[in-house]
């Protein structure tokens, strides 16, 4: 069975130099030289890849890529740029494009790109299970969530996770940026490849370029043997690089090398290597801002952000804080075999933190609090004392004075509720309603004989 691709460009001789050259290769070709003939060709002919020109006399390409994948999402389409327009081309990626090119190009590097369509398309016949699993990840690895925001995180992981396109994650530290960059490894062809994570932040700077790209014997003090460097131990396989706004101006230019070429040199070597990998970085800083002040390279972050993902912050997302503590919970109550619990009450004051660690805070607080915990119900008192004293700013009910009573009368009755209230809360469980009250037991039944006995 023949590949089919279609060429859309104004340049008629670029046409049928396209046209000859893989005709030869065993290609069908079909050409169209404007947005007009493009409609009639690609609903004419069966082709699988589109070769779309940004710029033609009678339509923009943007908008012709819109209107094409809505109508042919089985479709792969190919943006055409020339070399001055590479921030369009990545906007087109953005809106469905799988690739790019910029003219002139070689004819090996988009027959290169053509074989990559094709995988692409080979795989689109595992969407339905790749759904599938994706559903299991987002239980089995702490991504549960209900919001709206997080739901279009998996669906545009499950488009991007069979490309290899480049991914920008981005958003507060504590999100799940990491799990997110494994969770699109493992959904993708280079599954049994390894998955390498190396925090940029977390390397001091003069040592992060032999990290990443490894070093030969003698190239510094110290380097008694060679040794392979991050993206080697990738090698058909994912690199996630976090912090990626730590990376120095100095190891950027190598850095967009091995981004662009799919190759570098070690520390201290002159032979260039290749290799094969998927990168995903991550940031909480702002890329674009840092770029407008000469401290990241444009070049490399339009590069590495051909598909961007903001990450949502905890407090952003609230109605996703019970079912995440449900799944801690869950977690330590098959490892200590008890039944931990939390009350409503502590619930809402749980829900009404912001968490400004998110869920690597949520996910801390919850394992201090069972380890703290003196039985299976958890208090306020088991959690940190930031939440505990986030209390303090949540909203308290407002007190109408009773004047047919006296003081005291009236701080008996507004105790006498706050108990009932605990009570209630707890479903009937002193010990617990006691913890959430920070009084003991004994004294709790005390103030019940002396409240509830009328």
């Amino acid at each position: 069975m023949k590949k089919n691709l279609l060429f859309v460009d104004d340049e008629i001789r670029l046409l049928r130099a396209l046209s000859l050259s893989f005709r030869k290769k065993g290609y069908q070709i079909t050409i169209a030289a404007n947005g007009q003939e493009a409609r009639k060709r690609i609903q004419e002919n069966n082709v699988d890849i589109v070769f779309l020109d940004l710029n033609l006399p009678d339509a923009n390409g943007l908008d012709l890529l819109d209107e094409f994948s809505s109508l042919y999402p089985e479709k792969v389409f190919i943006i055409m740029t020339a070399y001055g327009d590479v921030e369009s081309a990545v906007s087109a990626m953005k809106a469905g494009a799988f690739d790019y090119i910029v003219k002139p190009a070689k004819l090996d590097e988009i027959e290169l790109i053509i074989n990559k369509a094709y995988n692409f398309i080979g795989m689109k016949r595992e969407n339905m299970h790749l759904k599938e699993r994706l559903k299991h990840l987002e239980v089995g690895k702490g991504f549960i969530s209900t919001s709206v925001e997080m739901k279009q995180i998996y669906h545009m992981i499950e488009r991007v996770s069979t490309t290899d396109a480049t991914i920008l994650l981005h958003g507060e530290s504590g999100t799940g940026k990491s799990m997110i960059a494994r969770m699109v490894h493992d959904l993708s062809e280079r599954k049994l490849g390894s998955f390498i994570a190396v925090n940029c932040a977390a390397i001091p700077e003069h040592l992060l370029e032999s990290e990443l790209f490894g070093y030969e014997k003698g190239a510094f003090t110290g380097a008694t043997a060679s040794r392979a460097g991050k993206f080697e131990a990738a090698q058909n396989g994912t690199i996630f690089l976090d912090e990626i706004g730590e990376v120095p101006l100095s190891l950027q230019a190598k850095l967009l090398q091995v981004v662009q070429e799919k190759s570098f040199m070690r520390l201290g070597s002159n032979q260039l290597k290749q290799v094969d990998v998927r990168i995903i970085t991550a940031t909480n800083r702002n890329l674009k801002q840092m770029v407008q002040e000469g401290k990241f390279r444009e070049d490399l972050y339009y590069r590495l952000n051909i598909v961007d993902l903001h990450v949502p912050g905890l407090r952003e997302r609230k109605d996703d804080i019970p079912y995440l503590i449900e799944e801690f919970l869950e977690k330590h109550r098959s490892k200590m075999k008890r039944n931990y619990q939390v009350s409503s009450q502590l619930m809402k004051i749980l829900i009404g933190y912001e968490w400004p660690g998110n869920v690597r805070e949520l996910q801390n607080a919850v394992e201090r609090a069972v380890v703290l915990c003196n039985g299976e119900d958890l208090s306020i008192q088991d959690f940190p004392r930031e939440i505990q004293e986030s209390m303090q700013s949540q909203p308290i009910p407002t007190l109408v004075p009773d004047k047919s009573k006296t003081l005291p009368e009236q701080l008996e009755e507004i105790e006498r509720q706050i108990i009932i209230h605990a009570i209630e809360e707890n479903h009937g469980q002193i010990s617990s309603a006691a913890r959430e009250l920070g009084v003991s037991r004994q004294r709790l039944l005390y103030k019940m004989n002396k409240y509830l006995e009328h």
